[in-house]
């Protein structure tokens, strides 16, 4: 009888570190992070566009888009619900995060993701025209979209104070995409770079709109994907990419594509 309990433990014992092997063997997840400030789906020919805007999401088919400038029902966008209809083209979910009311509905944040989020939350930021910051958390992952002020350098590096409060709490990986209107040399990027690790290019330009020698000037860097610096060591950059599409928007789409290591 004593063989047979030992027998037993002994199968036991086994099982379990069978189970912590597997857990720890788990091979790292692949995915595709885009950011993309979209200009209300309105090209560089001043045509509203939403088909031409999902098939530059489409074309890079990421796990989540963070998208800023996004309209819902305004009537410069000619009364279209722009994520949902984004959504419905991609193929993907639609989570929208309101700055301000503007032209007749509102205009902010979005997320498109492959999967519904768990939770949503919405932090105002400042700015002469107010600004948010959208979080979306996933079963393995929070998503974060923003868009700073284009105004004073004081409300962007007053918006990564709140931005660092904001994620402080979770203890999954935190992503922050967005256009944050500053350039890689700038105050504000290094006050971001205290509490994130960038994992986009800061080398070409991303902005092509209303600057100086805007297509030659890979100082014009001003659209960003992060991790929240805790968990970079979790994460292995495997492609950055900003798309030289010059068309669809007066930002560029901007993807990294990563290996993050499951806890």
């Amino acid at each position: 009888m004593k063989t047979r309990k030992i027998q037993l433990r002994t199968a036991f014992a086994v099982l379990c570190l069978a189970a912590h092997v597997g857990k720890a063997a788990q091979p790292p997840r692949e995915m595709t992070i885009m950011t993309f400030n979209i200009r209300h789906c309105s090209g560089s020919d001043k045509q509203l566009d939403v088909k031409r805007t999902a098939a530059a999401i489409q074309a890079v088919r990421p796990r989540f888009a963070a998208l800023q400038e996004v309209d819902v029902r305004t009537k410069r966008s000619q009364l279209i619900d722009e994520p949902e209809e984004l959504a419905r083209l991609t193929g993907m979910k639609a989570t929208f995060g309101k700055a301000i009311d503007f032209s007749g509905g509102g205009y902010g944040n979005a997320l498109l993701s492959q999967d519904e989020p768990l939770s949503v939350k919405k932090v105002p930021l400042p700015g002469g025209e107010p600004r948010m910051l959208l979080l979306a958390e996933f079963e393995d992952c929070v998503v974060g979209c923003t868009h700073l002020s284009n105004g004073a350098e004081k409300e962007r590096r007053a918006s990564a104070g709140l931005i660092r409060e904001a994620i402080a709490s979770y203890k999954k990986p935190v992503f922050v995409c967005g256009d944050w209107n500053a350039r890689p040399n700038s105050n504000v990027l290094a006050e971001m770079k205290t509490f994130l690790t960038l994992l986009s290019r800061t080398d070409q330009n991303t902005f092509h709109g209303a600057a100086a020698a805007p297509l030659t000037d890979p100082s014009i860097c001003i659209d960003y994907i992060a991790v929240d610096s805790a968990h970079a060591d979790a994460i292995r950059v495997l492609e950055q990419v900003v798309v030289p599409d010059t068309e669809t928007s007066d930002h560029k789409p901007v993807w990294v594509r990563i290996a993050m290591q499951a806890e």
